[in-house]
């Protein structure tokens, strides 16, 4: 949770801009610096790039702002929701499921249906 991205890496660009607008508004301080930490220290014992993802950078924005721990984790899930809201948005106005869903099945059928070699 905060760290690693299957596709941003090194870095996700999400969260350079996320820190410059924290930081534009005199909110950049020592959460962030504590993540960066904690990243740093993740990447080194797993040997792995491990990013600052959206997630992270506003769980210690957050906590720049204030807000106690115990809830930041609430504002990353509003984050997800309102991207899964645009997501919604955007298949129904360019539908593109069915055609998925229509393609999975025919190559199902092809490997392993009837007369599938």
């Amino acid at each position: 949770p905060g760290l690693g991205h299957p596709v941003h890496k090194p870095v996700d660009p999400r969260t350079p801009r996320l820190f410059q607008i924290a930081a534009e508004n005199g909110k950049s301080g020592e959460y962030i610096e504590l993540i960066q930490k904690i990243q740093a220290v993740a990447e080194e014992e797993s040997g792995k790039m491990l990013p600052i993802n959206a997630t992270g950078a506003i769980g210690a924005i957050c906590c720049e702002f204030g807000f106690p721990w115990k809830i930041v984790r609430g504002f990353g899930v509003m984050a997800r929701a309102i991207g899964l809201v645009g997501h919604i948005l955007e298949e129904s106005e360019n539908p593109i499921s069915y055609e998925l869903w229509q393609r999975a099945e025919e190559e199902i059928l092809e490997t392993s249906g009837p007369g599938a070699a």
